[in-house]
């Protein structure tokens, strides 16, 4: 988990982030999802903290980063961020994750994968996280 205390964690004012944003984001914590949300750079950060993950890795859960532009849902989400010790269960680097990055202050392996045809008038985050589980399985396939 991100420490709070230390990113002066507090809740985004819904001046900067849309309310479609702050509606999907209380959506998604009432369907269970543990979600900090911090607002920086232009981007609401959406962590998901025990995100699960397919069996194809080397744990069962991880964190989560998405970072989502404050002008969701016009400005289309892309790529997502997880531990950096997050692995294929074979040792290997996930398809399109061999890079590392640094946000809010610590390290995140960044999965470089683009979704396309995103439609502001449709999309929402469900269907983002629909795109990171299609993105975390064929990142774990071994046969790119």
């Amino acid at each position: 988990m991100v420490n709070a205390t230390a990113l002066c964690l507090q809740e985004p004012s819904a001046k900067m982030l849309t309310d479609i944003l702050l509606q999907e984001i209380a959506g998604l914590r009432e369907a269970g999802y543990k979600v900090e949300l911090i607002e920086t750079d232009g981007f609401a950060n959406i962590i998901l903290d025990d995100y699960p993950l397919p069996p194809m890795y080397n744990k069962q859960s991880t964190i989560l980063l998405l970072r989502i532009p404050i002008s969701y849902p016009n400005g289309n989400p892309d790529m997502f961020w997880t531990a950096p010790d997050l692995l294929c269960a074979d040792g290997r680097t996930p398809t399109n994750a061999d890079s590392l990055e640094n946000h809010l202050d610590q390290q995140w392996r960044k999965f470089s994968w683009h979704p396309q045809g995103w439609n502001p008038g449709t999309g929402n985050l469900y269907m983002y996280l629909e795109f990171v589980n299609y993105g975390l399985v064929r990142a774990g396939k071994s046969n790119q």
